[in-house]
Formats: structure tokens, sequence, C-alpha cells
């Protein structure tokens, strides 16, 4: 009999919608099990490894215990189930190439033990997902936003979405400043450790400011390179001491003072902000309405959702293998094992280019390449994403980037991009450089794995060595690199410093 009282509750729930009250009605994970209608998701742990098979709602309701807060009314409570559970939909696929959907960290959302209030606000807005022209949406939140949430394209760079902008949150303008002091030391041994080079860091001044008025530059007297975008500054001092963005810093004798506002990224919902809107009496729809101007809520039972909607293609194709995979949405996708190159491709559904027409390009600079590095790379999967946000969110690497290769996965910006930069051949082969000769020059500087996979992907006839006098990029130059041309700059001088050192080595394997 419980379970059709259940069956009632949940679905006079569903039908209204968010802002129901489920105060007198205990919900149980179990109860959350049952109407997961079998989407689950792959959460990986960042301490262990350990990948656990989670149903989408009991981790909408984790997720709520481990990022909302636990005071706030009902009306925020399932406001940020919604947001959680967006989000959750459109980044099913964030660490593919780790083998798992989403991590347990900041990187992705936090869980925790659920609780009877974050369980409550899972079923009282079960199946609600935010949508832009029909499609699940990008939707980011953070602790608090200072007083004005912030545009997502500031923070990261390509992330153009008009309902992610900057506005004024009036309930959070009051907050009182927080104030952050570090040894000049300290803040360049941090520096150090993402790759800054220089003897000594002199001074650190603000170069540049968002929309919002937070950092967007910062300028590095004394450091290579001397300029650093604010996001990664933060989080490479670390953002749970330099709690956000929105600061002002003053230098004082050894030290430095950050005064800031905030605490997080800022973009989309203010988590404190949205607690105080429903205490005053706004619903959920109008907290979400204040956060992500011009999405729908929408049910997930009336669309298809674009979450795993990729297919998988290898060569030769009467000899692959052919599964089925089922993503954190229900949507099934095929699955091709490769059985004669070792090359498997992974494309979108509606993909100009064939899957087994990358794979053949793939293999035959794999071919060429391996017979002059003396050194294989396979298997190799290479993922042609469909959107740049698919690839920025899943290598974490601004959009200017062509491809990112790492222990055997290639990640390609969608096709339309990259025949606008040279075309995808040249992509993919300089990813499979990249793949060769990470083995064999593991632990060296970026500038050489960097250099010799351009080096050798374009072939040495192309490249013209640097001069005695040209610095080799740093680390950060190649990897936090602030803008396109900054980047292309850095792997010019990358490609040229191998290039000189080869001149002199003439093993490759040697060049440091």
């Amino acid at each position: 009999m419980k379970g059709c009282v259940f069956f009632v509750t949940f679905v006079a729930v569903f039908l209204r919608g968010p802002d129901t009250t489920l105060a007198q009605t205990e919900i149980s994970e179990a109860d959350l099990i049952t109407i997961s209608n079998g989407r689950t998701l792959r959460i990986g742990s960042t301490t262990d490894g350990h990948v656990t098979i989670i149903p989408l709602e009991v981790y909408v309701s984790r997720v709520l215990a481990g990022e909302g807060d636990p005071r706030a009314g009902d009306a925020a409570q399932q406001a940020l189930a919604i947001a959680i559970r967006t989000y959750t939909l459109k980044n099913s696929n964030r660490h593919a190439r780790d083998g798992y959907d989403l991590c347990d960290s900041t990187h992705c959302q936090v869980p925790r033990p659920s609780t009877p209030t974050s369980r409550r606000a899972a079923m009282a807005t079960i199946g609600q997902v935010l949508t832009y022209h029909g499609d699940v949406a990008e939707v980011f939140y953070s602790a608090s936003c200072g007083g004005r949430s912030e545009r997502a394209a500031d923070v990261w760079p390509g992330a153009d979405y008009p309902y992610l902008v900057s506005r004024r949150d009036d309930v959070c303008e009051d907050d009182p400043a927080w104030t952050a002091d570090f040894t000049l030391a300290d803040v360049q041994r941090a520096l150090a450790r993402v790759g800054f080079d220089g003897e000594r860091l002199e001074d650190v001044r603000v170069d540049g400011r968002t929309s919002s008025g937070r950092v967007a530059r910062l300028q590095l007297s004394g450091m290579r390179p001397d300029v650093i975008a604010g996001d990664q500054f933060r989080q490479a001092i670390g953002a749970v001491n330099l709690k956000s963005t929105g600061f002002t810093v003053e230098k004082r004798g050894g030290e430095l003072r950050f005064t800031g506002r905030g605490f997080g990224h800022g973009v989309g919902m203010c988590v404190i902000g949205a607690g105080r809107r429903a205490m005053r009496g706004e619903t959920a729809r109008a907290i979400l309405a204040q956060y992500y101007p011009g999405l729908e809520l929408t049910p997930l039972s009336g669309m298809t959702i674009p979450v795993d909607t990729l297919t998988v293609a290898a060569s030769p194709p009467p000899a692959a293998a052919v599964v089925s995979r089922r993503s954190a949405a229900g949507a099934e996708a095929e699955v091709v094992a490769p059985r004669a190159s070792g090359i498997s491709v992974v494309v979108p559904r509606a993909s100009a280019i064939a899957a087994s027409e990358i794979e053949r390009i793939a293999a035959s600079a794999h071919e060429d390449l391996a017979r002059t590095l003396a050194t294989s790379a396979l298997p190799i999967t290479i993922r042609l994403h469909d959107t740049l946000d698919s690839f920025r969110l899943a290598t974490n690497r601004p959009w200017w980037v062509n491809e990112v290769a790492e222990g055997t996965l290639i990640d390609l910006a969608p096709a339309a991009v990259l025949a606008q930069r040279g075309g995808i051949e040249a992509s993919v082969r300089m990813a499979v450089a990249e793949l060769l000769v990470a083995g064999p020059l593991a632990g060296r500087a970026a500038w050489v794995r960097i250099g010799a996979a351009r080096y050798f992907s374009v072939g040495p006839t192309a490249v013209r060595a640097a001069s005695s006098r040209t610095r080799c990029p740093s680390d950060a130059e190649l990897l936090l690199a602030v803008s396109a041309p900054a980047q292309r700059e850095a792997e010019t001088r990358a490609e040229g410093c191998f290039a000189r050192a080869l001149a002199t080595t003439r093993d490759w394997r040697a060049v440091r």
C-alpha cells in the first residue's frame, strides 16, 4: 500500500512542478531510485579513483546536500535541485577520458550523504530541467556572488551564453568584505607549481576587470609569463584561500593583502542569495528567473536529451564489434571496438565527417610518425566534439585550442572549427604526434613535448630553428595562455627551441 501512496504523491508533485511542499512526506533514497527510471551516473572519486554507480535522482539529492545551504527554505532547495539536475545531464560526459561521467570534487559537483531536506527537494522537482531553445542548458552556480553575478565568458573564454550574464543581486550587496594575506614568496611558489618561471616575484597588480568588476588579468612583475587570468590566479593560489576574483590587491612590504567580496566564480545561481530570496517569499521559479533569465523549465518526459548522442565507428566496419551504451539520460549510443588499426573514433550522429574517415587519417598519421619516431601509441580513441562548449568542458582548455591528447585519448574541437584552423587532418596528425612523444619525453618541460610534436607533425623542413637568443617558453606560457595569439606565439617558440636542441643532440629523446 505504501508504494501506491508514494506513486500518487509522485504524480501529483511532478504535475505541479517546483514550489511543492512535501514536509509531511518522508522520502528515502529507495524512493528516488524508483523514479530515476534506470538513469544512472558513474561518479569518480578524486581521492582513490573508485567509480560509483548512482541513480540520477539520488545523485541530485546528494549533491544538493553537499552544495546547498541546509538552512535555506524549500523554494531555494528546489531551485538548486533543478540547477544541479540540469548541470548533471549537460555535463555527464565531462570525465569520459577518465572512464566515468562526473567527479566528486568542485571541478564538477560535490556529493554528500543525502538528507530528508535534500531528498524532498529532489522529489518535488523530479524530472525538471532548465532548457534553452529546446536543449538542456549549460548552467553554473556558486556559493556567493557578492552582490553581482559574473558573465560566463569572462571566466571561461568562449562560454558566451546569453542567459549567464552579469546581474545585480540586491540580497547580497551588503555582505561584509573578506581579506586574505600572502607573502610574495608564497605566491611565487604557488605560481611556480603551475609552470611560471622567474627568480623573484616583485609585485602583483590588477591589469583588467570584467563587466562585473571582478579581476580579469593580473600583472606579475618578475615572472614569466608576466600576466595571468584572474580565475587561473585564484586556482593557483587556492580557491579556498582566495575566495573569489572580486578583489583588490595591495602590496605591503613583502606581503600582499587581498580584499574582496563573494565566494566562488559568481556565474549563474548564487546559493546564499537563493536562500535569502526564499526567505523573503520568492518562489523557486522566481529564483531561477533571477539567476538564469531566458531559460525555460521543462520536464524530461517531454523532450529528447542529447546527452550521449554519439556514434562510434572503426575501420574496417565489418570486423568491428558493436555494443550499446546507455547515458545518464537514457539515450543509446553505439560503441564499435576496433579490430585492425587499433584506433576508434567517436563522432556526433550528425557529423559532416564520417568516423571511418577520421580513423583513416589517424591510422595514416600514426603509421608515418611511428616509423619516424620508432615508437607506438596504440590503442587510441578519438572524440570529435559537436560544440566548442562540449570540447571546453571535456578538456578544461580554452576555445582557441584545437586538440588535446592525453594517455590514449584525443579530443578534437568541432569539425567546422577545425576546417577554419588549418583542417582536421593537421589537427589529428598533431594530436597523434603528441601521444607518440608523451612517453619518451615524460617529465620534461612542456616546450620539449609540445615542440617535438609540432616539429614532427609538420615535418623538419617546415620548421625553423630558434636563434640562440630565443627564450624557450615556460610551462605556464603554453598551458595557461591568456589569449589565442599568446598561445600561438609560445607554441612557435617551443617548436623552434626543440629544433635548435635537436640540431645539437641529434636524438629527439635526449632533448631537455
